[in-house]
């Protein structure tokens, strides 16, 4: 009887302090109450999907599992924050870091960037990928049994809205990746490109540019795992070594756990390593082995497992949308030719733009063909009128290809 006269009493009585209780802010608002990106989980991406103000946690490396074949993560010891890069000027602001904790200002821009925790001289210790997209990626379930994301990994739209490009580059094309690396390179700005085409601008907190470097191509002291950790805007050059390995890490330090598949086969899990965002992961083999009626590499078209955009009854060139819609359980999606960097020169073969794409699966291999390759889950092409599709292949872990997140 008590209790129900005080909950009366509290009631009517709006001026009793004894009663009254402070509102709280809606998340994001306020600087003292953002959004916390890692609550769900850590990676070593955060898909966010309005303007306001983030945080995540920055003692973890990426999701912090251990992973056969991988050192156990240690946690992020920091002094500052900073942001490394973004696609539009104006995107983050306010990048600060308290108590483990990065904390960032979203403006209503859509676009990529890259925020880093550094040390006391302001160097890299590790950094995260803001993936800011036009539309909220959705999920289609392949005819192998994954849930795939709708578009690639970094991408602000599904689709073509037209054909071209703006300030954000291609919008499907997404951001490229080394094997084996958490950290991004910009594709192409444009749909076609030529030997000049380089990736499309970045810029820091400023508005300056920032530049994507490459390392020696007349030694490989600097390709190691650490050296790329702390130098997230160098693509690393296997030049020196391409004769005897394929991969961007020196070939003594060669590892094929980094993606969470050292075996090559079956499901592989997410490492600390992988690049995408929280309940994603890098795709298994296996995913898009049904591409193809073959199960592998074809260059008849009538053999591919994809849309027949113009209706006429027949898989031909004339289906080919710089890239294939490859079929579904429950319907089809694009997958673009956002062409690569090309792992000697640690450069965007963006000639290459709208004609050629990979896609990185989570396995590392060797073969009689080589040490140092990867696996790639979709290879394309549409030029001089050769079309190619294939649902595996073995490609240089030091090229920088596309990614298609899978669901854990």
């Amino acid at each position: 009887m008590k209790k129900q006269l005080f909950a009366v009493i509290c009631a009517l009585t709006l001026i009793s302090t004894a009663c009254t209780k402070p509102i709280p802010e809606n998340p994001g608002e306020t600087p003292d109450s953002p959004i916390v990106l890692s609550a769900a989980g850590t990676s070593n991406c955060y898909l966010v999907n309005k303007a306001g103000y983030y945080s995540f946690d920055a003692t973890v490396r990426g999701n912090g599992a251990t992973t056969i074949g991988l050192d156990q993560p240690k946690a992020i010891a920091a002094d500052s924050a900073a942001l490394v890069w973004q696609t539009t000027t104006g995107m983050i602001g306010e990048v600060t870091f308290k108590e483990g904790f990065i904390n960032f200002k979203l403006a209503d821009i859509k676009g990529n960037a890259l925020i880093a925790a550094t040390d006391s001289k302001g160097e890299i210790l590790w950094s995260w990928h803001i993936w800011f997209p036009e539309e909220e990626p959705k999920t289609y379930r392949t005819q192998t049994g994954f849930d795939v994301m709708n578009m690639n990994l970094g991408a602000m739209t599904e689709e073509y809205d037209i054909i071209g490009a703006d300030s954000l580059g291609v919008k499907p094309y997404g951001l490229l990746y080394q094997w084996g690396r958490k950290d991004p390179f910009p594709a192409s700005g444009t749909h076609f490109g030529t030997t000049e085409t380089v990736g499309v601008d970045l810029f820091d907190i400023n508005g300056n540019k920032v530049t994507i470097d490459k390392s020696p191509r007349d030694n490989v002291d600097d390709n190691t795992i650490s050296y790329s950790i702390a130098h997230p805007t160098t693509c690393m050059s296997n030049y020196y070594q391409y004769v005897r390995s394929r991969d961007w890490l020196r070939d003594d330090l060669s590892n094929r756990a980094l993606w969470g598949n050292p075996l090559e086969e079956g499901r592989g899990v997410k490492s600390f390593y992988d690049p995408c965002p929280v309940g994603y992961r890098v795709p298994d083999p296996n995913v898009f082995e049904y591409a193809t009626t073959s199960g592998g590499l074809s260059m008849d078209a009538a053999e591919f497992n994809v849309m027949d955009v113009n209706q006429d009854g027949v898989i031909s060139a004339e289906d080919w949308t710089s890239g294939w819609y490859v079929k579904m359980e429950d319907g089809f999606t694009l997958f673009p030719a956002a062409a690569r960097y090309d792992g000697a020169y640690a450069m965007l073969y963006g000639s290459k733009s709208g004609l050629w794409g990979s896609y990185w699966g989570n396995a590392g291999m060797d073969s009689d063909y080589g040490t140092g390759l990867g696996v790639c889950v979709l290879s394309f092409q549409n030029e001089y009128n050769v079309q190619m599709l294939s649902p595996w292949g073995a490609a240089s872990r030091a090229d920088a290809y596309s990614v298609r997140c899978i669901k854990e």
